[in-house]
């Protein structure tokens, strides 16, 4: 079975803009931004063929790829996370499973 982890990330929020750069300092003290923290996340889960940082940014695509994401461009006009990852389903590697993963809160 083919699993593909999907994290949307928006830079324009209305409560926070940039939230997905946003860097957090876990337990080891390394920081690292809120996407890379879930696309990480992800690619441990067992049984993921790929992880794709779903987002409509520049900013965003460019920092995904810079730590070795797989990135899918969508359209500003989606609406939410699950629309954007919809949007990106035409992106993927044929999976038989698609598993929306939400990076608001990645630490344990």
């Amino acid at each position: 079975m083919r699993v593909s982890v999907v994290v949307p990330a928006r830079y324009e929020s209305s409560r926070f803009p940039g939230k997905p750069l946003v860097e957090l300092r876990g337990a080891s003290g390394e920081a690292r931004s809120l996407v890379r923290r879930s696309g990480e996340a992800a690619r441990a889960a067992t049984g993921v063929g790929e992880v794709v940082v779903a987002t409509d940014d520049a900013r965003i695509a460019e920092h995904a790829a810079g730590f070795g994401a797989k990135v899918a461009m969508t359209p500003a006009s989606c609406r939410n996370g699950t629309e954007r990852c919809a949007a990106a389903l035409d992106q993927l590697d044929a999976p038989d499973v698609v598993v929306n993963l939400q990076g608001d809160a990645p630490l344990p």
